[in-house]
């Protein structure tokens, strides 16, 4: 499905309902930079152990990835226009609350909605994130020509069909120019953070959950690009939101 919820993109999303009728919370599912749902989550075994589990999963296609649309200006992609689509897209599925299951991006993105619309968020779990500066070392003007962890990322992604390396180029300087800053998060909210050990783009996450009153998982043997694949991330998870 899809649908123009903020009147400057339009955003492709899925809304899969539980397999049983269920009274749990729906997931709110955010892939992360330079894939989309059904290659982070889909591909993943994620849809599929959620609805198992009893869960509605409702995931979109962030603006600039996917089937949604791509802009090249940098201005389309502040996180709080990622925001204003997830509050939209919730208002539109007339969903008042849901959890949040985000990774790398996403879960910035995922820390952002729950800052800004407390209310509207259950529980957040966390993946390939942390409080350092994701971009630090690269050349926002030519991602992707350096070393730094984030060139080794858009190189990878870049080069994945229907990406548009333009479009994700304005993205990562679009995100890059509200730092990110380790606020507490909003009071009340559940939080859990997953990271790979070999993770350095989401270096510090046990600090960070530490000092939100969260819960820190480590998966051995995992990095930033393939944590999100991991069973023990996955079953960590749902432990997280169905106790």
């Amino acid at each position: 499905m899809s649908a123009n919820l903020t009147g400057d993109v339009t955003m492709r999303y899925v809304d899969l309902p539980p397999r049983a009728p269920a009274d749990a919370v729906p997931v709110l599912l955010l892939h992360g930079f330079g894939t989309d749902f059904d290659m982070n989550w889909r591909a993943t075994g994620w849809t599929q152990a959620l609805e198992s589990a009893g869960l509605r999963v409702i995931g979109p296609d962030l603006r600039g990835h996917g089937a949604s649309d791509k802009p090249v200006e940098s201005a389309y992609y502040l996180p709080e226009h990622f925001v204003a689509d997830l509050i939209s897209l919730l208002d539109e599925l007339g969903v008042e609350r849901v959890d949040v299951v985000g990774y790398s991006m996403g879960s910035r993105l995922g820390w952002e909605l729950a800052l800004t619309a407390p209310e509207r968020v259950g529980r957040v779990a966390l993946g390939g994130f942390g409080p350092v500066n994701a971009f630090a070392g690269t050349d926002l003007s030519d991602p992707g020509s350096g070393d730094s962890p984030f060139d080794r990322v858009y190189r990878t992604v870049a080069a994945l069909p229907g990406n548009d390396p333009a479009a994700l180029a304005a993205c990562a300087r679009g995100q890059a120019s509200r730092p990110f800053t380790a606020d507490p998060l909003a009071d009340g909210v559940p939080l859990l953070l997953v990271s790979g050990a070999g993770d350095a783009i989401a270096e510090g996450a046990a600090e960070l959950a530490e000092r939100c009153g969260g819960v820190h998982v480590g998966v051995p043997g995992r990095d930033h690009g393939n944590a999100v694949s991991s069973r023990a991330f996955r079953q960590a998870v749902l432990d997280f939101l169905v106790p």
